[in-house]
């Protein structure tokens, strides 16, 4: 009987303990619900992109206007093989560098980074002798882009992942590319894609001649369509996995499977093509045909992925979930919300009221091809429910103030489909998100898509 009264006793203390990350919501505190719990627009709302699909308008943007997107999306693509010239400056690219080498930064056990490792690191950049090459090359593997070539995690504070500061994003496999530089231990290098530049592994890139590369650009192409879908070389043995938006050239077609180009490692330094397989259902012929079936099938693979920094750890943050949403249809965005909102003609919407915000956004946004901006953060509009506009987003979480003065995050940590006002229904929560927007984007208007006489677009 005593055993019984103890085991009683003991179910108790566990009911009346509170979970981790909540408070006991003592007078006058807040009650910080559960880390692992979701907020009301996520649980009330769809999170499946098919249940918004009906309001994209098919047929919209018109066939000039999708044609002039891929014919862009083609010419930036392809940048770094057929420009003369880096695009990267190179004076911002040292700037850079040399700014991060001489912060303070916290490591991964939470103890700040050694000066001797900063030291260590800043020879190995071999700054005095950048840039040191102008070489066309192709990503063998999805590899991450750092700013300084370690995989070591740089955070401004001791509790600050998953930000780490030297994550600048990731390239795809078959990615083109051109080296600029080749660390002084040669296990690194750094590169440039069409809009962005950092260090890669050595070991994920390969050095591309003109005749493969032109090659690889003229022929037809498929797009992969199901987040990482397993590549297989032609023996059956599995050669990689790779992120919606990878893009390869077609070969032929082999019962249910698509017969790609993939680039591949010979030796050390030099990229070779080799023949491999994909299953048809997990891709499709590039660029996609944009109508609500596609944009259903797009969605839904990136919806409730989880949220990756710089696209770390194969994940997503806000602008990289929204570059591979569009990239399957053939529409070029850059890497970052503020330069994807200013890639084309914004409409402003600072100084309104968000009753007047929310208006315009219904009034002047289509429906998944609508960016939605505010300083940090990027979104699409997909659409409307009982009156208020709704997007689809990759967020880390929201800012809740405590009580005392300070404030917590409450964490999200993966895209999802929400109003402007996510987290509403948590205590003290900070400004909307519908107060900080600031302006917006269609893509597919009528000045994204004309070409002035002197080429330029207006």
């Amino acid at each position: 009987m005593f055993r019984y009264l103890v085991i009683l006793i003991f179910i108790n203390l566990i009911a009346a303990t509170p979970l981790p990350g909540s408070s006991s919501g003592k007078e006058g505190e807040p009650v910080q619900p559960p880390v692992d719990s979701d907020i009301a627009d996520v649980r009330n709302l769809p999170q499946e992109i098919g249940a918004y699909a009906s309001s994209f308008r098919d047929g919209y943007p018109g066939k000039m206007c999708r044609d002039y997107y891929l014919a862009e999306f083609r010419r930036k693509y392809y940048s770094p093989w057929t420009g003369n010239v880096p695009v990267t400056s190179i004076p911002e690219a040292m700037a850079t560098m040399q700014g991060h080498l001489q912060r303070v930064w916290y490591a991964e056990n939470k103890r700040r980074v050694s000066g001797r490792f900063l030291e260590e690191l800043a020879a190995n950049c071999d700054l005095e002798h950048f840039p040191s090459l102008h070489m066309p090359a192709i990503a063998t593997a999805t590899a991450d882009m750092r700013v300084l070539p370690t995989t070591k995690p740089f955070f401004e504070n001791a509790d600050d992942f998953p930000f780490d500061a030297l994550q600048n994003t990731s390239v795809k496999l078959n990615e083109p590319l051109r080296v600029l530089h080749i660390s002084r231990d040669a296990l690194w290098v750094f590169v440039e894609t069409a809009d962005t530049s950092g260090w890669v592994q050595a070991r994920e890139i390969g050095y591309l001649d003109e005749t493969l590369a032109k090659k690889w650009m003229e022929r037809p192409q498929i797009v992969i369509t199901r987040d990482l879908t397993l590549i297989r070389e032609k023996s059956g043995q599995a050669q990689q996995r790779v992120k919606v938006g990878t893009i390869c050239p077609l070969v032929g077609v082999d019962g249910h499977d698509f017969e790609i180009a993939v680039a591949a490692k010979a030796g050390y330094h030099q990229a070779v093509e080799i023949t491999a397989k994909v299953a048809q259902e997990a891709a499709g012929i590039f660029p996609l045909e944009l109508n609500r079936s596609t944009v259903t099938l797009i969605g839904d693979e990136l919806v409730s992925k989880p949220y990756g920094w710089g696209e770390k750890y194969l994940d997503r943050d806000c602008s990289a979930m929204i570059r591979d949403f569009f990239l399957p249809f053939g529409i070029w965005l850059p890497r970052g919300s503020y330069n994807q909102i200013h890639s084309g003609r914004t409409i402003s919407l600072s100084g309104l009221s968000g009753s007047e915000k929310e208006r315009l956004i219904m009034e002047k946004g289509v429906p998944f091809l609508t960016l939605v901006y505010v300083k940090g953060h990027i979104m699409i509009y997909i659409g409307n429910r009982n009156g208020r506009p709704l997007i689809f987003h990759s967020t880390w979480g929201i800012s809740v103030r405590d009580g005392k003065g300070g404030e917590y995050k409450k964490i999200i940590g993966k895209s999802i489909v929400s109003t402007l006002n996510p987290g509403a229904e948590l205590d003290l929560a900070v400004a909307p998100l519908l107060e900080k927007v600031t302006s917006i984007l269609v893509l597919g208007d009528n000045g994204a898509c004309v070409k002035q006489t002197d080429g330029s677009r207006e």
